[in-house]
C-alpha cells in the first residue's frame, strides 16, 4: 500500500536516487529525497508513519547538477558524513562547481567541508559515490562513477584520515574514461579485501568485475564472469545462503530517445543528441486558429541561449512565450553544428516546424511543451533517433567458488525495458527475494515493476495488491528497502522521476508500506571502535534451521542507498541460537542467544545491546521516551508500573561498552529515571548516541543523544 502521502513524504520533481539511512542517530530511519536540478530533502522520521521536512536542517539550500549521495562514516567518529557527487552542467564538463562533502557536527547536524576533502573534481561527470576499504587500512575509500569526459576518468579515492582524500585510480588501475553510472564493491572471493563491479547502461559500456590483489584491481572479467552483457542494475548478495555473494543483473535501456506525443490540448515533444547522433532532429505540427503557448526546456532546466524563434533567431528569455505569426520564416543556421532548437510557422497560421541541432559527440537533451486551445493536427517528424529496445529479464550468477555460473530455469520473465534490480528478504523468511524496477520508454510510459519472492529455487512474481508495480506514468528510477515504521519488515522507498522533465515533472515518489504475513527478524547495528570502519563485516545469524550471513556494504548504484543496518529474516524462529561477527580487520566473536524480533548494537569488543525490540515488557504500563532530545545537562524517562518492580538501569555507548549503573535499583509505581551525561568517574561523556537499558524484573531500552 503507498502510504507516502499519509506519511507527510512527496517528491514532484525528476528525480536522482534516494537514501534510508539514520541521519541524526535517534533510531529510526530517515530519508533523503533526492533531486536532478532541484532540491533534495530530508524527510525526518518523527516516529512510525511521521515524516516531515521541517525537522532535520535541510542541506541542500541551492539548485544545482547533483546526482547521487552517500551518506557513510568518513572520519572515524561515528557520525554520518554525506558526499554528493555533481554531474557537471549536464554534461557539459563546463561547471567549476564540484562534489560537496558534509561532516557530522553533532547527530543531525552537518557542515560543508572546504574542497570535498579532496574530491571536489571541478568540471567532472560525476553519477554515484560507493565505499570500501580498499587497503585494509581501517577507513573507508571511495570509488566515484562518471559519465565519459575526456582526461576526467573515474575515481578512486584513498581516505588518508581527517577527511582528506586522495585519487589512486591510476594506480589501482581503474582510471576509466567509459562511463558508468555506479560502481559495487564486495568481497566475492572471500579473501578479506573488497573487489569492484563497474558497470551501467547509461553510457552502454561493457561491464567489468576487478579482484583486489593488495594494492591494484585486476580485470577478471572473463575468468569470473564470462562475457556479461551491458547492466543497468546489479546488486550482491547470498541468495542460496552458501556463504558466498552472489549476483543478480538486469539489462536495460536509458529508454530516452527522440519523441512526440499529443497528450489532451497538448503537445510534447523530446529530443536526445547522445551516443552519436548528429542532432538534427525535426517535428512539425500545426495549430488550427490559435497560437500556442510554448515551454521549452535543456535538460530539464529552463536556459537561456538554448532556444530561438523565427527568421531572425530571436532568443528566448522566459520559461512561457507564445508562438504567433511574428516567428514566421526559417532561420539561418547550420544543421549538426549550430547548438539550440529552433522554432517557426511556416507561414501565416500555418504549420510550425521545431528543428533541434546539435554537433556530434555533445550530450544534452532539448524539451518542449505546447499548450492550446483547440488541439493539434498534422503532426509529422523526420530523421529522429530510433532505439530499439530489447526486453530482459533479471540473471542470477551464482558464486561456486569465486567463478560464477549463470542460472537458468529460475521462473523469471522478460520485461520491457528494466532499470535496476536488487536483493532483499522481503517477507523474513531468511532467503533473499528479487525487486525488478522497470523503466520504460518516453513512447511507452513506466512499465509495472516486479517483485519476485525466492520460493527455495525458483522465483514467483507477485501482482496486484501483493505487489509493487510503481506508477503508470513517467519512468522508474529506483528504490530502497527499509523498516521506516519499525515493524520489523522492509518497506520500500520508490522513485518514479527519472527522465525527461516534460515526462516527470509532477510525478510523486512512493512509499510502499509492507502489509503482507512476514517472519521473525533480528537487526544489527555495527561500530567499530578507536576510528576503524565497520564496512565490510560480515554477520552470520543462525536460529534454528535458519543461517543467514550478510555483510555490511556502503554502495550506491546510480545514488540509492539502503539502511546502515543489517536485516536478518528468521522465518518462524523464537530464538536466534548464535550471532558470528567477522571483524574487517581480523577478529571474530561469537554472540547469543537471544529473542528475535530485537535490534542488537554491536562494537567490537563488547557484549552487544538489545536497542530496539517490540515493545517493552508486560510488567510496564508507560515508558516515555527521554526528555529533552537531544541533551546536554539532565536527561529524564519517565515509567509507570506495579509496585514492588526491581531492575537496575545501565548506559551503554554505541559500542556496547557500559558507561554507568544508575542508581536506585527498586522503583515506586511511578518513577522518573534521571542521568546527567557522566560516566562511572563523573567525567562528562562526549557528544553521541548511547543507551539505557533496564534489566530485572521489567525490561526496555531507551535512546539518548547527548551534545557537549
Amino acid at each position: 500500500m503507498d502510504v507516502a502521502s499519509a506519511w507527510g513524504f512527496f517528491g514532484g520533481q525528476p528525480t536522482w536516487a534516494a537514501q534510508t539511512i539514520d541521519m541524526d542517530a535517534d533510531g529510526d530511519l530517515d530519508v533523503f529525497n533526492a533531486h536532478h536540478f532541484y532540491s533534495g530533502f530530508i524527510f525526518t522520521n518523527n516516529g512510525p508513519g511521521q515524516f516531515s521536512i521541517f525537522g532535520l536542517t535541510q542541506i541542500i539550500q541551492s539548485v544545482k547538477d547533483r546526482h547521487g549521495y552517500l551518506w557513510v562514516d568518513l572520519d572515524g567518529d561515528s557520525g554520518i558524513d554525506i558526499i554528493c557527487s555533481h554531474g557537471g552542467e549536464g554534461g557539459c564538463g563546463c561547471s567549476d562547481d564540484g562534489n560537496e562533502l558534509w561532516r557530522t557536527l553533532s547527530p543531525g547536524v552537518f557542515g560543508l567541508v572546504d574542497g570535498a576533502g579532496g574530491m571536489a573534481d571541478l568540471g567532472g561527470r560525476g553519477r554515484s559515490f560507493s565505499g570500501a576499504d580498499i587497503d585494509g587500512d581501517g577507513d573507508l575509500d571511495l570509488h566515484h562513477s562518471k559519465a565519459p569526459l575526456a582526461g576526467n576518468p573515474n575515481s578512486l579515492y584513498r581516505n588518508d584520515g581527517g577527511l582528506t582524500f586522495v585519487d589512486v585510480a591510476s594506480q589501482w588501475g581503474v582510471d576509466e574514461e567509459l562511463g558508468s553510472v555506479g560502481a559495487l564493491f564486495a568481497d566475492y572471493d572471500d579473501d578479506g579485501d573488497p573487489d569492484l563491479l563497474v558497470a551501467g547502461e547509461e553510457f552502454a559500456r561493457p561491464t567489468k568485475l576487478f579482484r583486489n590483489d593488495g594494492d591494484v584491481f585486476t580485470d577478471v572479467t572473463a575468468s569470473a564472469l564470462g562475457a556479461p552483457p551491458i547492466l543497468a542494475g546489479a546488486d550482491w548478495g547470498d541468495f542460496d545462503n552458501d556463504g558466498d555473494l552472489d549476483l543478480v543483473t538486469v539489462e536495460g535501456d536509458e529508454g530516452v530517445y527522440d519523441a512526440w506525443k499529443i497528450e489532451g490540448l497538448q503537445y510534447w515533444l523530446f529530443a536526445n543528441h547522445r551516443f552519436g547522433d548528429d542532432g538534427v532532429d525535426v517535428f512539425t505540427f500545426e495549430t488550427p486558429g490559435e497560437d500556442p503557448v510554448a515551454q521549452f526546456r535543456w535538460d530539464g532546466s529552463f536556459i537561456q541561449n538554448r532556444f530561438f524563434l523565427g527568421p531572425n533567431a530571436i532568443p528566448v528569455t522566459t520559461a512561457s512565450v507564445q508562438l504567433t505569426d511574428a516567428y514566421v520564416g526559417a532561420p539561418t543556421f547550420t544543421p549538426g553544428v549550430s547548438y539550440g532548437l529552433y522554432c517557426w510557422r511556416e507561414s501565416p497560421g500555418g504549420p510550425w516546424q521545431v528543428h533541434v541541432s546539435a554537433a556530434p559527440g555533445t550530450f544534452g537533451n532539448f524539451a518542449a511543451r505546447i499548450a492550446t486551445v483547440g488541439g493539434v493536427a498534422a503532426t509529422g517528424d523526420s530523421n529522429l533517433e530510433q532505439l530499439t529496445v530489447e526486453p530482459a529479464a533479471p540473471v542470477v550468477y551464482r558464486n561456486d567458488g569465486g567463478t560464477f555460473v549463470s542460472l537458468e530455469g529460475l521462473g523469471f520473465t522478460e520485461s520491457a525495458n528494466p532499470r535496476a534490480v536488487q536483493w532483499v528478504d522481503f517477507d523474513n523468511d531468511g532467503d533473499l527475494d528479487v525487486h525488478l524496477m522497470n523503466r520504460g520508454t518516453v513512447e511507452t510510459g513506466n512499465e509495472p515493476d516486479v517483485l519476485w519472492r525466492n520460493d527455495g529455487g525458483s522465483f514467483t512474481p507477485l501482482t496486484g495488491p501483493d505487489g509493487v508495480p510503481g506508477l503508470a506514468k513517467a519512468f522508474t528510477d529506483g528504490g530502497c528497502w527499509a523498516d521506516l515504521d519499525q515493524d520489523g519488515d522492509q518497506d520500500l522507498v520508490l522513485q518514479e522521476g527519472i527522465g525527461p522533465f516534460f515526462f516527470t515533472a509532477g510525478v510523486p515518489g512512493l512509499i510502499y508500506r509492507n502489509d503482507g504475513p512476514t517472519g521473525r527478524w533480528l537487526m544489527c547495528t555495527l561500530d567499530r571502535v578507536n576510528g576503524k570502519t565497520a564496512v565490510g563485516t560480515r554477520v552470520t545469524v543462525s536460529a534454528g534451521d535458519v543461517h543467514v550471513r550478510q555483510r555490511l556494504e556502503a554502495n550506491t548504484w546510480r545514488g540509492f542507498q539502503g539502511p546502515n543496518r543489517l536485516h536478518f529474516g528468521l522465518g518462524e524462529a523464537a530464538v536466534v541460537d548464535s550471532v558470528v561477527v567477522e571483524w574487517p580487520q581480523g577478529g571474530r566473536e561469537v554472540f547469543g542467544p537471544y529473542h528475535s524480533n530485537v535490534v542488537l548494537g554491536i562494537g567490537e569488543s563488547g557484549e552487544p545491546v538489545v536497542v530496539g525490540e517490540n515493545g517493552p515488557s508486560r510488567e510496564i504500563a508507560f515508558v516515555g521516551a527521554v526528555q529533552p532530545q537531544p541533551g546536554r545537562g539532565l536527561q529524564l524517562v519517565h515509567v509507570a508500573h506495579r509496585d514492588g518492580i526491581t531492575y537496575s538501569i545501565r548506559v551503554f555507548d554505541v559500542t556496547g561498552r557500559r558507561v554507568r549503573a544508575l542508581t536506585p535499583e527498586f522503583f515506586s509505581s511511578g518513577s522518573t529515571i534521571s542521568w546527567d551525561g557522566r560516566d562511572e568517574r563523573g567525567q562528562r561523556v562526549p557528544a553521541g548516541v548511547y543507551f539505557l537499558r533496564a534489566q530485572g524484573d521489567v525490561q526496555f531500552v531507551r535512546k539518548s543523544v547527548r551534545l557537549r
